[in-house]
């Protein structure tokens, strides 16, 4: 019989006779493995289950908050390109709007992100929240230096500068999805 083995920081669930180094899903270090027993994995939640807090009446902030900033950037984007293809100064206007809906959100996230990680796993030290929190941090700070360009200076919309920080901050919700992802559904079968 396959031993079972569960990450103490994060949950993910990892089969094999020994734990592995690293946790793939938070980076925490063999030692925060602790082995399932029997009674134990029949409580495991299965890739099919709704997790936990759906059911819930409790209204979950972090969640809605991060899908602000993952959601709007790609639209950016499309606006910009929208603005190029047509030449309509509006379809620029709207992503500058968007840019400060993701601008004023983002510390939001940010914050209920760092209530989310010490109540749910402890404020335990792992690579995964390291990385999270500085992506969060990054993506205030591109989109800060952006709208300060973008009110600041006329025309500057059109600066390469402008346009590397629109970047930038599709870079960061992008990566911070997916490490989001990697925490939300680390104990799927798809992992791996």
């Amino acid at each position: 019989m396959t031993k079972r083995w569960e990450c103490k920081v994060c949950g993910y669930i990892h089969e094999g006779e020994q734990p592995p180094e690293v946790c793939p899903v938070c980076g925490a270090d063999r030692s925060q493995f602790v082995r399932l027993r029997d009674k134990a994995v029949a409580a495991v939640p299965s890739a099919v289950q709704l997790p936990q807090g759906l059911a819930s009446p409790v209204l979950h902030l972090h969640p809605i908050l991060a899908h602000f900033p993952n959601g709007l950037m790609p639209t950016v984007w499309l606006f910009l390109g929208l603005y190029y293809l047509t030449g309509r100064p509006s379809f620029e206007e709207g992503a500058f709007w968007l840019v400060v809906v993701v601008f004023v959100s983002a510390p939001f996230s940010l914050a209920t992100g760092i209530y989310n990680w010490k109540k749910r796993y402890g404020g335990k030290s792992a690579p995964i929240f390291t990385q999270k929190i500085i992506l969060a941090v990054v993506l205030v700070l591109f989109g800060g230096v952006a709208l300060l360009l973008r009110t600041s200076l006329p025309g500057v919309w059109s600066q390469p500068i402008y346009y590397l920080c629109l970047a930038g901050m599709l870079a960061c919700v992008t990566l911070l999805g997916y490490l989001g992802g990697k925490l939300v559904f680390s104990n799927t079968a798809s992992d791996g």
